[in-house]
């Protein structure tokens, strides 16, 4: 015959290793989930600051190509307008000059404020992500560590309880 109380024992046991089990997986699955995600934030940001630099040298590629056929154009329409009227050249440098000082003035702080503030919003929004994701870390952690506590409290309870069966037993 099966003695009663090494069943229980084996049964609480088994019991208390599937739990221990169990809440260790809980705990491993809330780090591994967690830290692939934090991995997937600063992964964008590094992919963000590779395009913002990719971009960055393209845009200079282009902006030396186009000054350069900027300068072809004007050096063939200043030899085409010297033709026709000599002093063309000092009021179309005067032109050129009006246009640097005011327009292209005007577009490079245009951009400079655009570029920032899009900057400025991609890492707020990266930092709010992260602030979100370290929170619901912390409120799964919690909820863990409240779990083991339950399950804890339960074991002892369990076992004062058999305790107590065990002494009335005998008596």
């Amino acid at each position: 015959m099966i003695d009663k109380t090494d069943y229980v024992k084996n049964t609480q046991k088994a019991v208390n290793d599937g739990m221990e089990t169990f809440l260790n997986w809980g705990n491993a699955a809330i780090d591994n989930t967690f830290s692939m995600y934090e991995q997937g934030i600063a992964a964008r940001d590094t992919n963000i600051a590779e395009a913002r630099k990719q971009f960055l040298e393209l845009e200079s590629n282009l902006t030396q190509k186009l000054n350069n056929q900027k300068e072809q154009f004007k050096s063939m329409a200043i030899e085409l307008s010297e033709a026709y009227w000599p002093e063309s050249k000092q009021l179309m440098e005067q032109a050129e000059k009006l246009y640097q000082d005011n327009i292209n003035e005007m577009v490079k702080k245009n951009r400079e404020m655009l570029e920032s503030s899009i900057d400025s919003s991609v890492k707020t929004s990266l930092n709010v992500e992260n602030k979100c994701i370290s929170q619901l870390r912390e409120n799964y952690t919690r909820g863990s560590e409240n779990l083991r506590k339950q399950f804890d409290s339960l074991m002892s309870q369990a076992v004062e309880t058999i305790a107590t069966d065990k002494t009335a037993a005998t008596k």
